[in-house]
């Protein structure tokens, strides 16, 4: 059978058509020889997101964008359909989230698989979110920096001011002045230093001075049981004190100080014998006298004992 030349160019008409209408829905994400499932994610906004636009996970292509649509309650939220494949198997809980793919900002959508043991079926809407623009990130990176220098620009200007009223034109003065008697003073130490080193240097008593140091030094070095000693000695008659009740015979001490005392005062203010013949002169005469009578009248009893004892031996009595 003879195929007629118009039914050739039909033909191939009609298979350049279907191959052209399978290239664009190819590019569009659409597979016609391969099962597909269409899923569907609600964003507040897109960011560049479009149709044919890829839908990966873990970096590998698993279907495209298909459609954007707004919502029809008037809410400015934007339906994305995707159109994957459908032998993949995505957990109910997963996020399909909007990324760039690239540094020049183009977009695509990625699966964050969740841990749900059930998985989306066609027609289902999954959860959404969009992942943060590179300045987004950048300036949620460098606000925290950016406070931080604010609060230190903040603080120096307020060093700043008080240093610069501080600083005033009297105080400046008052500065200049004050390092000027420093200098001044640090030129007299220094003079007085040199004057110090010429006469230590002339007379030599710095090495004189020494020398008794390094004497002493040998002595003690020399001495050193003897000290010893003299310590341990010191040390056990410390102890002898601390055991011999120190503290009670120094308040016996005192009281018998304070006695003493209250005696002497009422001798000295006449009181008692012993007080009126420290101050009475006519009692100290009265007993010198009686003292010097009793004296002459054992004198004389020596002398003449007749006069005072009588002894008759017949009972005649005596003249």
């Amino acid at each position: 059978m003879k195929i007629s030349k118009e039914a050739k160019i039909g033909l191939i008409i009609t298979s350049g058509i279907a191959i052209l209408f399978w290239g664009l829905n190819y590019l569009k994400g659409k597979d016609f020889f391969t099962s597909q499932k269409t899923i569907f994610a609600t964003y507040d906004r897109v960011d560049g997101l479009t149709a044919s636009n890829p839908v990966m996970i873990n970096g590998m292509k698993i279907g495209s964008v298909t459609k954007l649509s707004l919502l029809p309650d008037n809410s400015g939220r934007i339906l994305v359909a995707l159109h994957i494949n459908g032998a993949v198997r995505i957990p109910r809980n997963s996020t399909a989230e909007i990324f760039s793919t690239d540094l020049l900002g183009a977009k695509g959508i990625r699966f964050v698989f969740g841990e749900s043991t059930e998985f989306l079926q066609d027609g289902d809407t999954v959860k959404s979110q969009i992942q943060n623009s590179l300045s987004q990130e950048v300036s949620a990176q460098v606000a925290p920096i950016r406070a931080r220098a604010e609060s230190i620009l903040s603080s120096m200007d307020s060093v700043l001011l008080i240093v610069r009223t501080v600083f005033n034109e009297a105080s400046k003065e008052d500065l200049r002045k004050s390092f000027q008697s420093i200098a001044s003073s640090l030129r007299s130490i220094e003079g007085i230093t040199s004057t110090m080193d010429q006469e230590l240097a002339r007379q030599g008593k710095l090495g004189v001075i020494f020398d008794n140091l390094e004497s002493i030094t040998t002595n003690l070095r020399s001495n050193n049981k003897s000290l010893s000693n003299a310590i341990e000695n010191f040390s056990a008659i410390s102890d002898t004190l601390a055991g011999a009740n120190l503290a009670s015979t120094i308040e016996n001490t005192r009281k018998t100080l304070e006695g003493t005392s209250a005696l002497l005062a009422r001798v000295n203010s006449g009181e008692g014998s012993l007080g009126q013949l420290a101050t009475n002169d006519s009692l100290y005469s009265n007993l010198n006298n009686t003292a010097r009578d009793l004296d002459l009248l054992i004198n004389d009893l020596k002398a003449n004992p007749g006069r005072y004892v009588h002894i008759s031996v017949f009972g005649k009595k005596s003249k």
